[in-house]
């Protein structure tokens, strides 16, 4: 029985953004395939979890990034299960080059939802979920809670067609995409993106509309909100920088 798994990516034209970088967006995507492909071939994948009026919805993560890929860059994301809850799994990725040197980190918390309730499962149900456990930890720990922000608003959103997944909700990557959109492409020339948090919070559905919220916690350290009128506050991030000479 494998506990721990590597499974290979190339970083394509569709992948990167225009400093030729996988995005944020896309390696968080990449981190959620890896997710799948394993859950799968464990045996406890979305399709056999469906099947049962289940499914896995992500909770919290955080990353931590030596560098970020390039295009046409192959990388190797190694993944296992740390360690299963009452309500709350925690799987941990390793991200390598294709030396396998160590660019990055991960770790994520994952809940099991009822489709019909939309209320949490006990893990339990899942038998065969502690059969899997790796009990490795990694140096960037486990994704905690973000606190509340004030800030001021730096984006704006509204949830159409192109954002629903098959759970019937906006899929996770594009909170991303919002939280990353608040800053200019000069921005992102002069700072280097070091680690990524965010806790998602409520599910947003077709046509829900609000905006994003953004604080400057420190010097290169922002904290994020998304806000609806309807639902109240969706999710909560944090993004810390580096400077680009310090590369």
């Amino acid at each position: 029985m494998d506990k721990k798994r590597r499974y290979q990516f190339q970083v394509s034209a569709q992948h990167i953004d225009f400093q030729k970088k996988v995005s944020l967006s896309s390696l968080f995507h990449l981190i959620l395939k890896t997710a799948g492909k394993d859950a799968d071939n464990n045996g406890f994948g979305l399709l056999k979890l469906q099947s049962d009026d289940y499914t896995w919805v992500l909770s919290r993560f955080v990353m931590d990034m030596e560098r970020f890929p390039l295009e046409n860059e192959n990388i190797t994301i190694e993944t296992w299960i740390q360690d299963v809850g009452t309500m709350f799994t925690t799987r941990n990725f390793r991200i390598t080059n294709g030396e396998d040197r160590l660019i990055g980190y991960v770790s994520s918390s994952w809940a099991v939802i009822d489709m019909k309730t939309r209320q949490g499962v006990l893990l339990d149900s899942l038998a065969s979920l502690n059969a899997f456990v790796w009990p490795e930890t990694i140096p960037i720990g486990v994704p905690t809670r973000i606190a509340n922000i004030k800030g001021d608003i730096a984006n704006r959103f509204e949830v159409k067609y192109s954002h629903i997944d098959v759970n019937c909700h906006a899929s996770s990557p594009f909170y991303i995409q919002w939280i990353a959109d608040c800053f200019s492409l000069d921005f992102y020339r002069m700072y280097k993106l070091k680690r990524f948090e965010i806790n998602f919070l409520k599910e947003l559905t077709f046509g829900d509309t609000g905006v994003v919220y953004r604080e400057s916690k420190a010097k290169n350290d922002y904290l994020f909100q998304l806000v609806t009128s309807e639902k109240g506050i969706s999710c909560r991030a944090r993004i810390q920088f580096e400077d680009e000479g310090n590369c």
